[in-house]
């Protein structure tokens, strides 16, 4: 019989009755995604959402992770992989996850990806190269090069993979007590590389952190990246760059760059549902939240 304080609770309450694992996530728009990902055929067992209340971001599905589960061991959350940096040894699991999905610790029902966000995993599972030559009229079919459209993306993903190391460094020191807030977007306008530092000086500054402490921190965290790649071919080290860049700054930019509409992010999405990321993605969820089905 349910308590009165679960009656009030109309998520406690339908937590209650489910009888399905619920992965609370940042946003719709994530749910979604992972809802494509996972295909139809699962619906029975698990359910992606938004919390209702709180906003968007990693705050609120942790939030509810903490006040549900304790009560019930199927409430999960899958955040960013970026979400991950700053808890202890967050940063190291991160770099070197080499699945779909990771956990720092799987008593807390916090599961990460191992993306910095969902956007990278459109840019990197998806053929974005072929979509962007596609997406032409036929009076131009033909224009667009894939070598060329390959220069420029990489281009794109690399300046924001500098911009994932400059949020990373101010994560590990906003955790320590060292910086006011964290640094997105410190590379979202293409600029010279002297207005970028000179912005990015601005903001660490603005954060109360001085500077060698915060160009220390980003060599430390840019010094593990690459000790990480040391061992790997051409293919692992673009994979990792790819991984680790801000995704939703580099979508956003080849977009701008080729003038395709936003709603690119469905096809996308459906393409990488055929792909083997999709079995991967799968079984390391069905893993994490004890789904006994075959991926």
């Amino acid at each position: 019989m349910p308590s009165l304080s679960e009656l009030r609770d109309t998520t406690a309450l339908r937590h209650r009755y489910v009888k399905k694992v619920v992965v609370y996530v940042e946003s719709e728009a994530d749910a979604n995604l992972f809802r494509t990902i996972v295909g139809p055929g699962f619906n029975e067992h698990i359910v992606f959402e938004p919390p209702p209340e709180g906003g968007t971001g990693c705050g609120p599905a942790r939030a509810y992770v903490e006040k549900y589960r304790p009560d019930d061991p199927n409430v999960y959350a899958l955040l960013d992989g970026e979400a991950s940096v700053p808890e202890s040894e967050g940063f190291k699991s991160f770099v070197k996850s080499d699945g779909a999905i990771f956990s720092l610790d799987q008593s807390d029902g916090l599961l990460y990806l191992a993306d910095h966000e969902a956007e990278n995993i459109l840019l990197r599972q998806a053929d974005i190269v072929a979509y962007i030559v596609d997406q032409t009229t036929l009076a131009d079919l033909g224009k667009r090069k894939p070598e060329e459209i390959v220069r420029k993306v990489s281009e794109i993903v690399d300046r924001q993979f500098l911009g994932a190391l400059c949020k990373y460094a101010s994560y590990l020191l906003h955790a320590e007590g060292k910086i006011s807030g964290v640094l997105g977007g410190t590379h979202a306008q293409d600029a010279r590389d002297e207005d970028t530092q000179r912005l990015l000086e601005e903001r660490v500054a603005s954060g109360n952190c001085d500077w060698q402490t915060f160009k220390d921190e980003l060599d430390r965290v840019r010094d593990h990246i690459i000790l990480h790649m040391e061992s790997m071919d051409e293919t692992g080290k673009t994979t990792t760059k790819w991984r680790l860049a801000d995704g939703k700054i580099a979508l956003r930019q080849m977009r701008a760059t080729y003038g395709i509409a936003p709603t690119w992010e469905v096809p996308l999405a459906k393409s990488v549902a055929s792909s083997d990321y999709a079995r991967k993605f799968r079984e390391d969820l069905f893993r994490f939240t004890k789904i006994p089905v075959a991926a």
